[in-house]
């Protein structure tokens, strides 16, 4: 079968029998939970906003990643005892007979020292604003249904995507997936993915306690 990067998300939806609930009660739950933001924290975001809105229209996806993405992940600190952050890893899963998943993952959260063993937030960063091609949503998706195939425990799959500006959150639970309305981190709504990102790290911690 193709790579995570081939796929859409009608493609996805019929190939795995997933369907698209608005508003779905655990995404809510999930966006509804952030986190509070230090004084210095915000100061620090807002440059950062600043940042992004003077050269989002300019920056490669490399450019993107480094001078925005990285510093904002970096404040989060994905970084645990029972997980950590992994970035250009490749997941390949077979998921029916002579049927696979595969390909690189920009960034995800998982269990695991040396290479991840149990994926539980997916982030997929791409750059272009207008006029794309693909699918960003049917590529994160794909990637979250080879971590629920992979994954040895039943549990929801947490993720985001950038489009430029943009971040979307998604969440996988079972064959229900749910997606957010658009964040602008050129504005104010930076704090609430800042906020977001950091109850995303208090929901791991909490799978991982359930599960063990």
């Amino acid at each position: 079968m193709k790579p995570f990067s081939k796929w859409t998300v009608e493609e996805v939806e019929e190939e795995f029998q997933l369907t698209l609930v608005p508003n779905y009660q655990g995404l809510q739950s999930w966006l509804q939970g952030a986190s509070s933001v230090t004084e210095e924290e915000t100061k620090s975001l807002h440059q950062l906003s600043r940042k992004l809105a003077l050269h989002v229209r300019d920056w490669n996806e490399e450019e993107l990643k480094i001078s925005f993405i990285a510093l904002l992940l970096n404040m989060i600190d994905f970084y645990d005892v029972a997980f950590r952050p992994f970035m250009e890893r490749e997941i390949s899963v077979e998921y029916a007979e002579g049927k696979k998943l595969w390909g690189l993952i920009d960034f995800l959260v998982a269990q695991g020292i040396h290479s991840p063993k149990e994926a539980l937030f997916f982030i997929h960063e791409y750059k272009k604003q207008l006029h794309s091609s693909n699918d960003p949503l049917g590529q994160l998706l794909a990637e979250m249904v080879a971590a629920q195939t992979i994954n040895r425990h039943p549990h929801s799959i947490y993720g985001a995507y950038i489009i430029g500006r943009h971040w979307y959150f998604v969440i996988l639970d079972g064959k229900t997936y749910s997606e957010s309305l658009a964040y602008d981190a050129t504005k104010e709504e930076l704090i609430t993915i800042f906020s977001v990102l950091r109850h995303t790290k208090d929901i791991i911690r909490q799978l991982i306690t359930v599960k063990t």
